[in-house]
């Protein structure tokens, strides 16, 4: 059971380590040449789009519930009993899946969240370089 632990925060670790968005974000941007940090910044626009993508999806998914309940009334009122318990159903299956995608887009995307801080700190040594550059 201890291995287990120890080889889970291992994991973690070499996640984090790996992470390069994560890795501006503590240590600065001193350490990467300049082409890696244009291909961080390409890198961090493609994950914050499809960071922006996915939320939209869970969103959509999440307010979806609003058109289950609508739909449950109208089939209330046409006596559909077998609509009735479908779109009732539906509705915590709606609520669960939007809680799970949100949970697991949140987790997956964690650094790109920052992205506005990482691009910030990317762009600033970028500038910083070409300004020394210009002083030979």
């Amino acid at each position: 059971m201890k291995n287990f632990f120890l080889n889970r925060q291992i994991n973690k670790i070499e996640r984090e380590a790996n992470d390069d968005f994560l890795q501006i974000l503590s240590f600065g941007a001193r350490c990467y040449p300049t082409n890696e940090l244009h291909a961080i910044l390409r890198k961090l626009d493609k994950a914050s789009q499809k960071l922006a993508y996915y939320r939209r999806l869970v969103f959509l998914i999440g307010g979806s519930t609003t058109l289950w309940i609508a739909f449950c009334f109208l089939f209330q009122s046409l006596d559909f009993t077998v609509g009735i318990y479908f779109t009732l159903s539906m509705v915590p299956v709606t609520l669960i899946a939007f809680s799970v995608g949100h949970i697991y887009i949140n987790r997956k995307y964690k650094s790109v969240r920052n992205a506005v801080t990482v691009e910030k700190i990317i762009v600033e040594e970028l500038d910083r370089r070409r300004k020394d550059a210009s002083i030979f």
